[in-house]
C-alpha cells in the first residue's frame, strides 16, 4: 500500500515515511518504511504507539513514533477498545 510519502516534523527535522500496512478493524498495528527501515508500530496497553522491537532496541525515537502514531490515528480514526 505504499503511496504518496506522508511527514512529520520533529526536532525540527522533517521525516518522510510511506504506510506499508495500515490498521484494520481487527488490528490497530501497523508497518511504516521510515528512513529506509520498516516499522511495525502498535498501541499499548497504555493508550501509547509504541514501535515493535522484537530484533533488538528500538531504532526510532519514542517521541518520533507517538508522533507518527497519532498522525496515522487523525487519519484512520483509531480507537484501542475496538481490539482485543
Amino acid at each position: 500500500m505504499i503511496g504518496l510519502p506522508l511527514w512529520v516534523k520533529y526536532q525540527q527535522r522533517v521525516y518522510l515515511y510511506y504506510i506499508i500496512s495500515s490498521p484494520s478493524k481487527r488490528n490497530s498495528s501497523f508497518e511504516i518504511l521510515l528512513e529506509g527501515k520498516n516499522c511495525k508500530i502498535y498501541l499499548d496497553a497504555e493508550e501509547l504507539w509504541v514501535e515493535s522491537t522484537q530484533s533488538g532496541p528500538a531504532c526510532f525515537d519514542v517521541a518520533l513514533i507517538q508522533l507518527i502514531g497519532k498522525a496515522i490515528n487523525s487519519h484512520f480514526h483509531i480507537k484501542k477498545h475496538h481490539y482485543n
